[in-house]
């Protein structure tokens, strides 16, 4: 799933809003998910929007500024070489014409607290490495030109280029995008590239974040004051994976390389007091740690699910205030979601959700207010939504359960007004993204 199953890109939505996080109250252990529990039901009714279509057979990602406004930017597969295509919904509803920015593919995209949209993808040219590219359209004008933003190398059979890209905004419109370079082997080991664009300017020359040992599948996040947060996964050939995290400051300086913890990363988020959140997965619990210290190490990580739990799928996301999400797909594709408040303190778990049949995709985002929106899904798409200081709502179905066509990927973002905006992709059928209205 998109970003590995994190809503990473909330950092950039709807900036500026909520409660204080209040770094002083110890994060509490939760309890273990007990079979057939479930929250209250609100009388509400939730609303869902027409089914809007995109392109047939592509994937794409989905950003909401703080105005409401959605983007979905994918790559289009009509013409080759491919082409990067995007699409805006206004926050009163309707969505835009499709626009075309440039050539390439696998397009990330975030926005700024003011509605500046930043794009990113990768391009082939003949006899070069894989590049990145990158478009902007500030708030009410248009798109720039495509910019070259990496070092491309001539191709040879030991070099591959960029990929896996992640973009970020702060909420004065400064971007920072970073990217794997490399190919695995033995000449070109991967690692983790970056690059760094302020809010007036140009794209600054690309750093390398990390030597050349094994680093994978980046996320960034901007926190307060300009600080960029850039986490990613290393491999070492000698031991388990781990995450390890690096920020640049509001000044260009880059700080000392830190280990987090053992596992795979799954979500980056930033706080506007600046605290940063990584979840990740090892081999039998999602885990969440909050930091960093003063001295720039990490503390320990808050274990949240219970011991000898199986986790298919799952997703993190956080809000600005503080408050996070965790849902996952344990025993029976069953769905559960641990919650954190602005107070630091973790919920006990609480199930959700319980499909019909297997459970592919799962996503979950959270607004600026608290409030919590999760999907999931394997051939039908069944979804959740909880207003903050309140109960679940009734499950509602995005779509029933044909039995063909597997659902391959869902993402979700919430709109300031509390609507959550699904964006799905199945096999063998065009794009999707629906908008649900809740009941009040």
């Amino acid at each position: 799933m998109w970003t590995r199953r994190a809503c990473c890109l909330l950092t950039v939505l709807a900036l500026g809003q909520g409660v204080a996080w209040s770094p002083g109250v110890a994060a509490a252990a939760p309890t273990a998910p007990v079979a057939g529990a479930s929250s209250s039901l609100s009388a509400a009714a939730d609303t869902w929007g027409p089914v809007h279509r995109f392109e047939r057979n592509v994937s794409g990602r989905l950003v909401v500024d703080s105005r409401g406004v959605t983007t979905v930017v994918w790559t289009s597969l009509a013409s080759w070489p491919h082409t990067i295509k995007l699409a805006s919904r206004a926050a009163t509803g309707g969505w835009g014409p499709v626009r075309t920015l440039g050539v390439g593919s696998a397009p990330v995209i975030a926005a700024d607290s003011h509605g500046t949209l930043t794009v990113a993808w990768t391009r082939d040219r003949s006899g070069f490495t894989t590049g990145v590219w990158s478009a902007r359209k500030p708030a009410g004008k248009a798109w720039s030109r495509p910019s070259h933003v990496s070092v491309d190398q001539p191709l040879t059979g030991a070099v591959y280029g960029a990929a896996d890209l992640d973009v970020a905004m702060s909420p004065q419109g400064a971007s920072l995008v970073s990217w794997v370079w490399g190919k695995g082997t033995t000449r070109s080991p991967y690692r983790i590239q970056a690059a760094y664009r302020p809010a007036v300017g140009s794209w600054g020359p690309v750093v390398a974040v990390t030597p050349p040992a094994n680093s994978l599948a980046p996320l960034v996040a901007f926190g307060p004051q300009g600080r960029a947060w850039v986490a990613w996964e290393r491999t070492p050939s000698d031991g388990p994976t781990s995450v390890k995290a690096r920020s640049r400051g509001p000044d260009g300086a880059w700080s000392a390389t830190h280990r987090v913890a053992v596992g795979n990363l799954g979500g980056l988020g930033v706080s506007r007091q600046g605290k940063v959140s990584i979840a990740l997965r090892d081999r039998v619990a999602i885990r969440v740690v909050v930091g960093p210290r003063a001295d720039g190490t990490w503390p320990a990580a808050t274990r949240l699910t219970a011991p000898h739990t199986r986790i298919d799928e799952w997703s993190f996301a956080t809000n600005p205030a503080g408050a996070a999400i965790v849902a996952y797909a344990g025993a029976s594709d069953r769905v559960f979601v641990v919650r954190r408040t602005v107070a630091g303190a973790w919920t006990s778990t609480q199930q959700i959700g319980e499909p019909p049949g297997s459970l592919w995709v799962l996503t979950a985002s959270i607004d600026a207010r608290g409030d919590l929106f999760v999907a999931w899904g394997a051939y039908g798409l069944w979804a959740r939504y909880r207003p903050v200081g309140s109960g679940w709502h009734g499950v509602t179905t995005v779509q029933p359960d044909a039995g063909v066509d597997v659902l391959e990927a869902a993402d979700s973002r919430m709109t300031p007004h509390g609507d959550a905006v699904l964006l799905y992709e199945q096999e063998e059928r065009a794009l999707r993204a629906r908008v649900l209205s809740p009941g009040s």
